[in-house]
């Protein structure tokens, strides 16, 4: 088994790609929401044990790379079945949280056969006016970690989160917030409903759907509204914890992909 992480660097479409790799087995591809990019997680690691875990960062959130020329949903998608790829990979399994869920759901839909199965924690791309879910591109920087975490002083949110300790971390953490919700905010501003309700019924991968049962920024109902327009797929709540599930309860959410990944 391979113990130690890689840091894989190649050309796809003209953009230049970052791709941490770990672990040996059937491939799984992680592709990360708007927050918590940055580092290689314990949950990472726990899939690690059982897979070979990419965890590419998605273009606008490197420094060095935009997405000017990336458009659309559809145009994010085709980047991505270009990253496999080049990665050499064929159908492997795929987990995609917020925005990274919203691509994994479009890869499944547009290409069926593309993802051997998929799991989608707290997605987005769907739009419901009864639960619009907290405005986090409006939520001042010292309220955040409430609404990304149920518990906001837990040490998961302080490690994502932490208080800056001179203006240098202030402005750091400033710079990264900006650059991700603009890149974010390409695909899902407005309303983050681009049309992907429609192309559900498509996916043919076996699927599980993971939610926040406290989760401000995609309340559980599209949990229960992605589930409903999947052929087959199964839905899980996790009880006490908020959007950043993966980082709250790390061992439970390795756990949930490990058994249904296997099964």
């Amino acid at each position: 088994m391979v113990n130690r992480q890689e840091d894989i660097t190649l050309k796809v479409g003209g953009l230049e790609a970052r791709v941490a790799a770990k672990g040996s087995g059937e491939p799984l591809v992680y592709l990360h929401g708007a927050f918590g990019y940055q580092a290689w997680h314990p949950f990472l690691d726990r899939l690690a044990a059982n897979f070979r875990v990419y965890a590419p960062l998605h273009p606008g959130f490197d420094e060095n790379a935009t997405v000017d020329e990336i458009d659309d949903v559809l145009d994010l998608a085709l980047y991505h079945y270009d990253l496999l790829d080049a990665l050499g990979l064929d159908a492997p399994s795929v987990v995609g949280h917020f925005i990274g869920g919203m691509i994994a759901a479009e890869m499944a839909a547009i290409r069926p056969g593309s993802v051997r199965k998929l799991a989608l924690a707290a997605p987005a791309g769907i739009w419901r006016d009864d639960a619009p879910g907290v405005d986090y591109f409006a939520t001042p920087m010292d309220e955040l970690r409430g609404v990304l975490f149920a518990d906001a002083n837990s040490d998961a949110a302080k490690a994502l989160l932490p208080e800056p300790q001179d203006d240098l971390e202030r402005g750091t953490q400033i710079i990264e917030r900006a650059r991700s919700l603009a890149t974010v905010g390409k695909f899902l501003w407005p309303i983050p409903d681009k049309g992907i309700k429609k192309r559900l019924g498509r996916i043919t991968a076996p699927t599980l759907v993971m939610v926040g049962g406290e989760d401000k920024v995609v309340p559980p109902a599209y949990g229960d509204e992605f589930a409903a327009r999947i052929n087959g797929a199964t839905l899980q709540s996790f009880d006490g914890a908020g959007h950043m599930l993966m980082l709250e309860q790390p061992d439970r959410f390795a756990d949930a992909i490990t058994e249904f990944m296997q099964a």
